[in-house]
């Protein structure tokens, strides 16, 4: 593990090395560029009171978290300076903001810091040469030029800074770039493009007032920052609410709740195999964590947990499962509609035998589908106190032998050769696991998963 460790800072130190020459390069040509801004005492202290402005949008950034990233709003301070001062300061101030951030405020590595310093250094000065390039001067304008210049400068600076940590990220934690891009960031240009008017603000007020037009505006930012931030905050109490509901299933039939995780799992495995949109892949990851919420009702507790032979009633009983978990799911507004309809429906056969509607083929939904897939391979793959876990071999070929008369026959062989494979990588044998609910065995390698870190921002790493 420290020597996996070691090479990944050793990497990232090699990055950050060739993107800080590449910045210093760029930054002093860039100070021979013409320009039509005065080196005064004024020019000094407006640059110093932006500083101080970008220190604080990431001592105060908003903890919007994307898959693995989290967004600040200094990017919105350095599309400013991108518009009122020459490159070169430009750039120097966005460096020098992001390195007393990371290493003063947030006490973060020196790696990581130094990163994060170029990245964003690159990001502000590819921004700002695009910006002068197409614009011709520096300034606000109601010219159609200089709009078409901001928004592709803010365009550039985006793309720069958002690939600049995707390869980051892949140099840390070994993941695909475009992977992280797309989980973290491909909605995100959509919440950035709202904030560019903010930036506009930013110059139209020290333009006019300065160094009080800074102040005077920091306000409504922050307030804009809030709402959003209590956006954020609803997104994650459904989350809770979907944890807290696998809790209370826990305290009826603890294998059920580890039943729950698994299956959500490898749900979320096959929807990555197959290039689900993440969005897409959080509902249905959802769908999957509350497939079995109706078990927490005691008569079917009991009756998932008999080791004899079921009753006609006991049977009719356990087909109403899906029904009630739907239904509990539906009294929260976030899981109405396609989620609900995931839970409903996660019994369906491909061939119209399943319950509780007996819906067929692709009138079953998508995400229903996958969830069968998952929640049938973890029965099979683990004990039960009617029955001992299957073999792994036995388990796929059982899983081809119903391709096409239970299972969607498209996701079967995606599942077992992108995700089930030869079972190393997602069946384990925790040492504390009791009898029921133990997997079909216990591999002497595990595949290493990423520990548990702390979120990068959008910003950095």
């Amino acid at each position: 593990m420290e020597t996996i460790r070691q090479g990944n800072k050793t990497s990232l130190a090699l990055l950050t090395a060739g993107l800080g020459l590449v910045l210093a390069s760029g930054s002093v040509a860039s100070y021979f560029l013409p320009s039509e801004a005065a080196t005064t005492s004024r020019f000094f202290v407006g640059l110093l009171a932006f500083l101080v402005l970008s220190i604080g949008a990431e001592k105060y950034r908003l903890p919007v978290k994307l898959g693995t990233a989290q967004l600040g709003w200094s990017g919105t301070t350095f599309w400013a300076l991108i518009v009122l001062f020459p490159t070169f300061w430009a750039t120097a101030c966005a460096v020098t903001a992001i390195l007393i951030s990371e290493i003063l405020v947030h006490s973060k590595g020196t790696a990581r810091s130094l990163f994060n310093a170029a990245q964003v250094g690159l990001s502000t000065l590819a921004g700002s040469l695009v910006f002068l390039a197409m614009a011709g001067t520096l300034g606000l304008s109601s010219s159609g030029r200089f709009f078409l210049a901001f928004a592709t400068a803010v365009l550039v600076y985006w793309l720069v800074n958002t690939w600049l940590v995707s390869f980051g990220s892949m140099v840390l934690y070994g993941e695909s770039p475009s992977r992280f891009w797309q989980r973290n960031y491909q909605w995100a240009f959509l919440y950035e493009f709202t904030s560019a008017p903010l930036a506009l603000a930013v110059v139209y007020a020290y333009e006019g007032l300065w160094v009080t037009g800074l102040v005077l505006l920091t306000l409504p930012i922050v307030m804009v920052r809030q709402a959003y931030s209590q956006y954020l905050d609803l997104k994650r109490t459904y989350n809770e609410t979907v944890r807290t509901m696998v809790k209370i299933i826990e305290m009826h039939d603890p294998y059920t709740a580890g039943h729950s995780d698994r299956v959500a799992n490898y749900a979320r495995r096959l929807c990555v195999a197959l290039n689900v949109s993440p969005a897409k892949t959080e509902r249905i990851e959802l769908a999957a964590y509350l497939h079995d919420l109706g078990k927490i009702n005691l008569d079917l507790t009991g009756i998932v947990r008999k080791a004899g032979k079921l009753t006609e009633e006991e049977r009719r009983l356990i087909r109403m499962h899906p029904v009630m978990s739907a239904d509990l799911a539906n009294q929260v507004s976030y899981f109405k509609g396609e989620i609900e309809e995931m839970i409903r429906h996660h019994h369906e056969n491909w061939d119209g035998s399943g319950y509780p509607h007996g819906l067929r083929g692709e009138e079953i939904p998508f995400g229903a589908r996958l969830i069968l897939l998952a929640d049938a391979f973890d029965a099979m793959t683990t004990s039960r106190v009617y029955r001992e876990a299957l073999d792994i071999e036995f388990v796929k070929e059982e899983f081809r032998k119903f391709a096409g008369v239970q299972f969607d026959p498209e996701l079967v062989p995606v599942f077992l050769d992108k995700v089930v494979k030869d079972g190393s990588e997602i069946i384990s044998k925790p040492i504390d696991e009791p009898l029921e609910g133990q997997r079909a065995r216990a591999p002497e390698v595990v595949a290493h998963q990423p520990e548990i870190r702390s979120i990068p921002r959008s910003s950095g790493l």
